[in-house]
């Protein structure tokens, strides 16, 4: 589910540096790129159950 925001969200970033301010667009884009990288960080330090 979080992946589906974040690629709503990336869009809403790409409509918005298309039509919008410049300065709107980059604080939208620093706000995915913290939520995308929260995202990663998250998923990366969870522990795999191996059973082998």
């Amino acid at each position: 589910m979080e992946f589906t925001l974040l690629f709503l969200a990336t869009a809403i970033v790409m409509l918005a540096a298309w039509r919008g301010p410049r300065p709107l667009a980059l604080g939208l884009f620093a706000a995915v790129l913290i939520a995308c990288v929260a995202t990663y960080l998250h998923h990366a330090t969870d522990t795999l159950k191996l059973s082998f």
